[in-house]
């Protein structure tokens, strides 16, 4: 009897199998990629996660005792390092660069009439507000028209995880995800629609629960070519059955 196989070692296969087939990308490109034009406003840390994770923690123990919690109770004992290893592993591991999603290629052999066809990902994600470090959680809509190569679907996601795990404000994202992908593919025709909701507007001040925000960046074709805008939001509006 054959035993089921973990997502992990399945996604360790995947990537073996596109460092065989596909080129890498050179490391140059690869540092303007993660940095963008658009950078997080972050400052240099020598500490280690762990080291982190333990700073962390006895900071989040103070404001939890300023808060008159009881931390000797069984349920709250231990909420400060589970709440110290989800900021460091978790919701802001974008802010460490050496998560960002290894990157390879294709050559794209598909094209018609001359002409690379648009390729198009939705991705959900959750990110958080670094105004007030609550969660804004949506979708993205990424589209590129190739310019040569073709990069593997699954990068696309971990491309949008990586800039949303982290403190950030949804005008950025939508651009440092633009640029980014841009950068990688060197294509400039790069289209990014975000729609998300966030917890700082319906949980708190105004309560305002079914509000959301949508911001666009369009680079090249999908920006001065009407047709292929069109195409970008009929690719958007279309539902599966």
């Amino acid at each position: 009897m054959t035993t089921p196989r973990k997502i992990e070692e399945l996604e360790e296969d995947e990537d073996s199998l596109e460092s065989m087939l596909a080129s890498p990308i050179e490391e140059k490109i690869l540092k303007r990629a993660i940095q963008t034009r658009f950078p997080s406003p972050t400052l240099p840390s020598q500490l280690s996660k762990s080291e982190k994770i333990a700073h962390i923690a006895e900071k989040f123990r103070g404001i939890m005792e300023i808060l008159g919690l009881d931390l000797s109770d069984e349920s709250l004992q231990r909420t400060p390092y589970r709440v110290a290893k989800m900021y460091v592993e978790e919701i802001f591991s974008g802010l460490d660069e050496t998560t960002f999603p290894r990157i390879s290629f294709m050559e794209d052999r598909f094209q018609h009439r001359n002409r690379s066809n648009m390729v198009f990902v939705k991705v959900n994600f959750c990110s958080f507000c670094e105004h007030h470090f609550v969660p804004m959680n949506g979708s993205a809509y990424v589209a590129y028209i190739p310019n040569g190569k073709l990069l593997g679907l699954s990068k696309i996601p971990r491309l949008v995880h990586f800039f949303a795990r982290r403190p950030q404000i949804q005008e950025r994202l939508t651009a440092q995800i633009a640029d980014s992908l841009s950068i990688l593919t060197n294509s400039e025709h790069i289209a990014v629609s975000i729609f998300a909701q966030h917890h700082c507007i319906s949980a708190r001040g105004i309560e305002c629960e079914n509000s959301h925000a949508i911001t666009n960046v369009f680079l090249g074709d999908f920006d001065t070519q009407l047709s292929q805008r069109q195409e970008f939001f009929d690719a958007l509006n279309r539902r599966s059955d």
